[in-house]
């Protein structure tokens, strides 16, 4: 499978907001800043959090979540009570226990929005099986669905979700971009993940009895997605004047239209529906 191809029209212009917002104050780590509002997932040792905090000079912008428990989080890292101990020092609100695939549910998040949702290579765990199973494959797209419906309604209007992922088979299988397509988010760029951009990120295998251990990171990318503006968040009088592009109708047939309904991707084809035309 192909590597996403990358968005250079939007990142540019994205690089050149973030050095902007770098010359008028604001403290920046890669694609994160002390005025955005960020919410982690998945946390492991909660390396990754601190990093951010450590360059914000503080952390009360950052609500820092793991599925683990605290008591779970302590015995499975070594360093993670200390990370665990600075994190809240500085100002961060750190969760426990939170599942990313049912976490807009969760009482602390009512009412609150985010800029930047954080996601670090998302895995559903090994279960005995290698990484190229396709059960367990399935299990692993799971999880990241899962966790696009639930961060597609915590963010803001203008706010971002990142996924940090690896851009090697088996990895490539998980198609993340359609994933998110199917909770109406788009991918706006997607750029090279280097560890030593983040000083004191430790990732970790999380799962059985290595999982203080590293993993080999190898090629892989921060996807950034933005929210889709779907027909349904529209006012009604706005929603019946979406203009619908007709599909290239086929030549061979004179008596119907004749399309390929698989060149449709996932929000089209909702459109189509919505709109009143054939249910796909």
């Amino acid at each position: 499978m192909k590597r996403p191809q990358r968005r250079k029209t939007k990142a540019s212009k994205i690089q050149k907001w973030e050095a902007k917002e770098a010359d008028e104050g604001s403290k920046w780590l890669k694609h994160y800043c002390n005025d955005h509002q960020i919410l982690l997932v998945g946390e492991g040792d909660f390396s990754f959090s601190l990093c951010l905090a450590k360059a914000f000079a503080s952390a009360t912008n950052i609500v820092a979540s793991s599925l683990d428990t605290y008591d779970d989080v302590i015995k499975k890292y070594k360093n993670a009570k200390s990370n665990l101990d600075e994190l809240k020092k500085l100002g961060a609100y750190v969760l426990h226990g939170i599942d990313a695939t049912k976490m807009k549910s969760h009482s602390h998040f009512n009412m609150k929005s985010f800029d930047r949702v954080i996601f670090n290579f998302p895995h559903a765990g090994f279960h005995g099986k290698r990484e190229d199973n396709l059960s367990l494959i399935k299990m692993h797209k799971d999880l990241v669905c899962g966790f696009f419906k639930n961060a597609s309604s915590m963010i803001r209007s203008n706010g971002e979700i990142h996924v940090n992922h690896k851009t090697t088979h088996p990895y490539t299988k998980w198609n993340i971009e359609k994933l998110a397509e199917e909770s109406f988010l788009k991918l706006i760029e997607c750029s090279d993940f280097k560890k030593e951009d983040y000083p004191g990120y430790n990732n970790k295998r999380g799962d059985g009895n290595r999982c203080n251990k590293p993993f080999p990171l190898g090629k892989c990318s921060t996807f950034k997605f933005t929210p889709l503006r779907r027909p349904i968040d529209m006012a009604p009088c706005a929603r019946n004047e979406v203009q619908y592009k007709e599909p290239q109708v086929s030549e061979r047939s004179s008596s119907r239209y004749c399309f390929d309904r698989s060149r449709l991707n996932y929000y089209e084809r909702w459109k189509l529906k919505c709109l009143g035309g054939e249910e796909i």
